[in-house]
Parts: structure tokens; C-alpha cells; sequence
């Protein structure tokens, strides 16, 4: 399996090409990765997924029929849940990324052998498992005929105070700095590291003393190559963004964003 980043994928693997049947954020009970407190135990989940069809379902929208040329997103959702719950029931923990690949066969029993289906997509969002953020996703784009993968873990909205600033208030009061994190061409062994991911940035934001969020930027990416990519995902990249909500009265927030690796 060849493994891409997602803008190498983006620019390979352009999904626009495609007519897409997805089904997004089905709740579930997932046996798989680990919880907040790096435990091997049962935790809310929520899957995604998003089939990309080998041509246009041009039968079914000119008939207004579920026919041969599309995907019954009702079955899809049915084999996705049916698969998750029949893991669960075996009682055997699976990491995030064997997670992913059960969903994945599932949703391909959806195209019943019809071979429509050219690629596919599975989002696997865990809102409990960071401490200090809204949740991790670990998402993974196939190319089955093709045999390539983009994997991606995503730490979502970390919020840490920090010294960041160069106006003197900023300099003797933390503020929230809210971190997204991206692995790209995430190791499937790393999965589930997030816990040990969210601990680098933490650290690396809690000890800033930088004026600039371009400065602190580069420095979380550099932290993150060496405590979390090195060990346990050597060649992945790291997408850094970094907002300041309190900074800019009449905005959301200002932002940087870059990518190192």
C-alpha cells in the first residue's frame, strides 16, 4: 500500500472526478483506540464515511430510482453499524486504524460485487478522548484499484493558556491559544498515540514565552517531529494551526497555519 499525505492525495486522487454517496457521523460504541485516560476501553464514537463512484449515477437520477448505478445509503449505514456492533459483541479490542479497515469492507459489501465503487473515505471521531480539546478523528482516504492510502489523525480545538504577545497586557496574563493539530501520512501503529501527541503541544504551549504566533508555530512543529513523528510515525508531516480568540476584539480570531516534515 502506497501511503500519501492529503495534499499529494488531493492532487492524485482529486475526488471532484466523482459522484459521491457518504453517510456522516453515525453514533456509535467503538471497542478500538484508546480512551482519554489511555485505556483499551469501549468509547462514543461517531463514523463516517464516503464511497466514491466510478461513474456518474447518471441511471438513478434520470429514473428517480435506487438503481445498479448508485449506492443505497440506507444499507450502507446498516453494514456500518452491523459491523461495529458485531466487533463489539466479540469482545476484542481493535486499534483505530483495524477500526477503520472493518468499516471500510463493510461499506464495500454495499456495492453487492457491482464493482462501482473507486475509492473510499472513513472518519472515526472519538469526542471524549482528549483531555483539553473537543475530541481526535483518525481518518483514512483508499484508492482500492489503485492500492494507496492517505491516513491523517487530527487533534481537534486544544486549548491551553499561554504567554503569546508582544503588547505588554499579553506579556503578564496567559491567554487561550487554541491548537488543530494534523498528522498526515499518520503510521496505522500510531493511531492511537494521540495522548502522547496532545502531551507534546501541551507542554510546548504551556512553557511559550514567544511574542509571535508564527514563532510558536514553527516551534510546536518542531516539538512535534521529534517527540511524536521520530518515534512512532517516521516520514508523517505536521499540519500546525494556531488561533488567538481574545486577541482581536471584532474577530473570531487571528490564525496562523503551517505544515513541516
Amino acid at each position: 500500500m502506497n501511503i500519501f499525505d492529503q495534499d499529494e492525495w488531493d492532487r492524485d486522487f482529486p475526488p471532484i472526478r466523482h459522484d459521491i454517496v457518504a453517510v456522516r457521523n453515525l453514533a456509535v460504541t467503538a471497542l478500538a483506540g484508546k480512551d482519554v485516560w489511555g485505556r483499551s476501553k469501549s468509547q462514543p464514537a461517531f463514523v463516517s464515511v464516503w464511497l466514491f463512484l466510478s461513474n456518474q449515477f447518471a441511471s438513478a437520477a434520470a429514473g428517480d430510482v435506487l438503481d445498479e448505478s448508485t449506492v443505497h445509503y440506507g444499507n450502507l449505514s446498516k453494514n456500518i453499524m452491523e459491523e461495529v456492533a458485531r466487533h463489539r459483541n466479540q469482545n476484542e479490542w481493535k486499534t483505530t486504524s483495524q477500526l477503520a479497515d472493518l468499516i471500510l469492507d463493510a461499506a464495500m459489501r454495499t456495492d453487492d460485487r457491482r464493482n462501482i465503487i473507486d475509492s473510499g473515505k472513513v472518519q472515526i471521531s472519538y469526542p471524549k478522548a482528549s483531555m483539553l480539546g473537543d475530541g481526535v478523528e483518525y481518518c483514512v482516504s483508499s484508492a482500492l484499484k489503485a492500492g494507496a492510502a492517505a491516513p491523517r489523525l487530527y487533534l481537534k480545538n486544544l486549548r491551553v493558556p499561554a504567554v503569546i504577545g508582544v503588547n505588554s497586557h499579553e506579556r503578564n496574563l496567559r491567554q487561550v491559544v487554541v491548537a488543530n493539530i494534523w498528522i498526515e501520512g499518520v503510521h496505522r501503529e500510531a493511531s492511537d498515540s494521540y495522548s502522547l501527541l496532545e502531551r507534546v503541544v501541551t507542554t510546548t504551549l504551556e512553557a511559550s514565552s514567544f511574542e509571535t504566533l508564527e514563532t510558536l508555530a514553527v516551534k510546536i512543529a518542531q516539538e512535534v517531529i521529534k517527540g511524536f513523528i521520530e518515534p512512532v510515525s517516521p516520514g508523517a508531516k505536521v499540519r500546525v494551526r494556531l488561533e488567538k480568540p481574545s486577541a482581536v476584539p471584532f474577530a473570531d480570531a487571528p490564525l496562523v497555519e503551517i505544515c513541516r516534515g
